[in-house]
């Protein structure tokens, strides 16, 4: 039942981000909730290395972003909203340190695929990018067991 009302979540979570180019600031506390009661297994390791690993690659894409331009370059101002930071946040207890990764790396490439698609059959200006992680999230939920075993082979 847990399952199917986090699945819930993300599917809202897409059709806000999709229809409206935003999602409402009360699935963000939601959303991190689930994530803790998805996975009862969860760790602080794995939680502080995901977020970690995040804080890491935003300003790894702050630094690339303000060399590119010659100034400081805020990727919260038209890059990278503040809604997809917070959905990749809450959704950090959901993996282990390894799993994040892959659906971090994983996720943004499905994302730009979704994207090039989607911009086929509407000009689109700007990527719902926490709408299209929504639904690789529930990818991830559904394909769960036989995720964990191709990691583990």
């Amino acid at each position: 039942m847990q399952l199917y009302l986090f699945i819930a979540l993300l599917v809202l979570c897409f059709y806000q981000d999709v229809r409206f180019r935003g999602i409402h600031w009360v699935v963000f506390p939601l959303l991190l909730i689930g994530s803790f009661w998805i996975n009862e297994a969860w760790l602080w390791i794995d939680v502080l290395s995901n977020v970690g690993f995040l804080v890491g690659s935003l300003l790894a894409l702050t630094v690339y972003l303000t060399l590119k331009e010659g100034r400081l370059v805020n990727i919260t101002k038209g890059y990278f909203s503040w809604g997809d930071i917070l959905f990749l946040l809450a959704l950090a207890p959901l993996f282990a340190f390894r799993g994040y990764l892959i659906f971090f790396t994983f996720g943004t490439c499905l994302t730009l695929l979704m994207h090039i698609v989607a911009s086929m059959i509407k000009r689109q200006k700007t990527i719902p990018y926490a709408g299209y992680m929504a639904i690789v999230g529930i990818g991830f939920l559904v394909f769960q067991e036989q995720i964990q075993n191709y990691l583990s082979a």
